[in-house]
């Protein structure tokens, strides 16, 4: 699939370094399929809403050390700072079968330096696809060069094949869970020459040098990775927030300006340490809450089960099958309205920027309104990412506190933000609209909660539809209008209220997506010299 142009804003462009996930990604041989259904259908339900059940090990992903190493961490668990910062991407071409090793490392260029995001090009990204020579035949890492990066104390390593190791280091061949694909090693011997089980007599080595070193890996990089390699840049690979996952799926994206190089803040070549990367998300699991439609077909209650086991298997693989509104999300057009973009048709400029944490307290039931808006300090400038703390995230639970009786926006406030030519919003309540503006209420398919009109009513005189006449105002003005949605955003958000900074939330590169788990961001610069 050929890769689109980088997007440009504020003087940068971005490098999307991803292939798509979706309907017919590819899957690691053995692995259960990736899986899609409509839960909800525009014309039936007047939303769509899909259905999947994945592993995420399933087109650009990221591993976390829990993934081979039953005591590691999981992907949720490791620093943010891991996964943006200064990152060299080098070129490496391979051919089948062959193996990188330490001279192709301490050959590359930009060189190789010690805190640093390595992204390796074979060029095999460009096989990509469902097929036995994209995963049997594809050259690898070797046990060796892993070490090397080791004690170069790189922060993270990508590569653009389907596996970190050689295939006949994996269980494709006769080791253990093998062999997924047959013959393959007699092929690799009747080829190469050499009995591929003395030459590789250790299960993935590569991959447990450096997990087991506390270095994720990113698998099967793509994208528009020709058009940035050799070159050093700023790089975010932010994953999902689940404390216990093995693995990830991932936007790889790179940043560079008009020189073709972009620096953020005090980072230098290696070192991002003057950055201080603050967490705006909730935990991403089994826990995790969902709104309370969830016995309705538009969001049923998310399921996880293993597929492979530490003990039986040698490494843990999660398979999961929801939605993807659950915990910090960003919702799209296509979500609310037909006929309109997916989850890739924001430009990734629209991702990333200036803006600020905005303090708006409310209670039950309240209504943000342009007044509120209009008084936050300091004020919301055009081209903004806005982020309004409502203090509801303290409340963030299976509970009717959070979901029924929630603040929120509603089609005014909406307005104001599009009239302001905002960049992008996020609120740390239940949805983009307010709760009664749902069909929680008597909208769409609801109610999902018909006993609130009479405690409504109750409390107000009035029935909610006399205060709430329409259905989801505010997420089709501000999605409709080309402004990405974040919902339940959490974490750190007190800390960073009132402050200006960068933020960043880059949803999957999902084609026909209504929406995306996101890893919400806020970079502080101390030094005061970002640049943007």
């Amino acid at each position: 699939m050929a890769a689109t142009a980088p997007h440009s804003q504020e003087g940068l462009r971005f490098y999307d370094l991803s292939h798509p996930w979706g309907k017919n990604t590819t899957v690691w041989p053995g692995f259960p399929d990736v899986r899609f259904i409509r839960r909800s259908f525009h014309a039936q339900h007047g939303t769509q809403t899909e259905g999947f059940s994945t592993v995420m090990h399933a087109s650009t992903h990221i591993n976390a050390p829990l993934h081979l190493d039953a005591f590691g961490q999981g992907v949720g668990d490791i620093p943010l700072e891991t996964f943006f910062g200064r990152a060299v991407i080098v070129s490496i071409p391979k051919g089948k079968w062959e193996l990188i090793e330490i001279k192709d490392l301490e050959a590359a260029q930009p060189q190789i330096e010690a805190g640093q995001i390595v992204l390796i090009n074979t060029g095999w990204h460009h096989k990509y696809g469902n097929s036995q020579e994209y995963f049997g035949e594809a050259p690898g890492m070797s046990k060796a060069a892993a070490q090397w990066l080791v004690s170069k104390k790189v922060k993270l390593v990508g590569m653009d094949t389907a596996a970190i190791d050689h295939p006949m280091a994996t269980s494709l061949v006769h080791k253990r869970n093998g062999p997924i694909i047959k013959r393959l090693a007699a092929r690799y011997q009747e080829e190469i020459g050499v009995d591929p089980l003395e030459q590789f007599p250790d299960l993935q080595p590569a991959h447990t040098v450096l997990l087991e070193a506390g270095i994720p890996t990113i698998e099967e990089l793509g994208g528009q990775l020709d058009e940035v390699c050799g070159k050093s840049m700023t790089v975010a690979a932010l994953p999902w927030k689940w404390k216990r996952g093995d693995a990830s799926l991932v936007r790889v994206v790179a940043i560079a300006d008009e020189t073709g190089d972009f620096r953020f803040g005090g980072e230098t070549d290696g070192d991002s340490d003057e950055l201080i990367i603050h967490d705006l998300s909730h935990e991403w699991g089994h826990d995790m809450p969902f709104w309370p439609a969830g016995l309705h077909s538009a969001f049923p209650p998310h399921e996880f089960h293993r597929v492979q086991f530490h003990a039986r298997n040698g490494a843990l693989v999660q398979y999961f099958n929801g939605v993807m509104h659950r915990g910090t999300h960003m919702d799209c057009p296509l979500h609310v309205q037909e006929n309109t973009h997916d989850i890739t048709g924001f430009p990734l400029s629209s991702l990333f920027g200036t803006g600020m944490v905005v303090s708006i307290p409310k209670g039950k039931w309240e209504v943000i309104t342009p007044q509120d808006l209009e008084n936050v300090e300091p004020p919301i400038q055009r081209g903004d990412i806005v982020i309004i703390n409502t203090g509801y995230h303290k409340k963030y639970s299976d509970s009717a506190e959070y979901f029924h009786y929630g603040p929120g926006l509603y089609l005014e406030a909406a307005q104001w933000l599009v009239e302001r030519g905002v960049k992008m919003v996020a609120i740390d309540v239940q949805a983009l609209d307010h709760p009664l503006g749902t069909y929680i209420a008597d909208h769409g398919p609801g109610p999902m909660a018909p006993h609130l009109n009479d405690e409504y009513k109750a409390e107000t005189g009035r029935d909610i539809l006399q205060d709430f006449p329409l259905w989801e105002p505010a997420h089709k003005t501000l999605l409709c209008n080309g402004i990405p949605g974040v919902e339940n955003a959490g974490g750190d958000l007190d800390a960073l209220t009132g402050k200006r900074m960068t933020f960043m939330a880059f949803p999957l590169r999902w084609e026909d997506g209504d929406g995306s788990v996101v890893r919400l961001i806020g970079i502080e610069d101390p030094s005061g010299s970002a640049r943007l």
